[in-house]
């Protein structure tokens, strides 16, 4: 493959992986709970079907012509992603406090 659009991909990457927190500037007084809720609707539900309906002419025709083992296991991955997100801001403080613990005692 061509090396500068494997580039052009990872800037392209970047970019929309750092924009994603742009909005929220405007919503400072939210709680993260909220604002999260929010993106990720969007990310999640409108962008998607939003994308495929403007790159495929018949969305539901493509998803309905995967065999059912694609389906199920793609579902089952975004459990799992879902349920890492879910768990990582009970986590979060865990690790910031045995990092601060390491990086004091040394």
């Amino acid at each position: 493959m061509n090396p500068i659009l494997g580039v052009l991909f990872h800037w392209l990457g970047g970019l929309a992986s750092g924009s994603f927190y742009v909005p929220y500037r405007a919503v400072k007084k939210w709680s993260w709970e909220t604002y999260w809720l929010v993106g990720g609707f969007f990310s999640w539900i409108i962008c998607p079907w939003l994308l495929a309906s403007i790159l495929t002419k018949d969305v539901s025709g493509v998803l309905s012509s995967q065999p059912f083992s694609t389906l199920a296991w793609t579902y089952f991955f975004g459990v799992l992603w879902g349920f890492g997100g879910i768990n990582r801001p009970r986590q979060q403080p865990r690790i910031l406090n045995q990092n601060r613990t390491v990086l004091s005692n040394s």
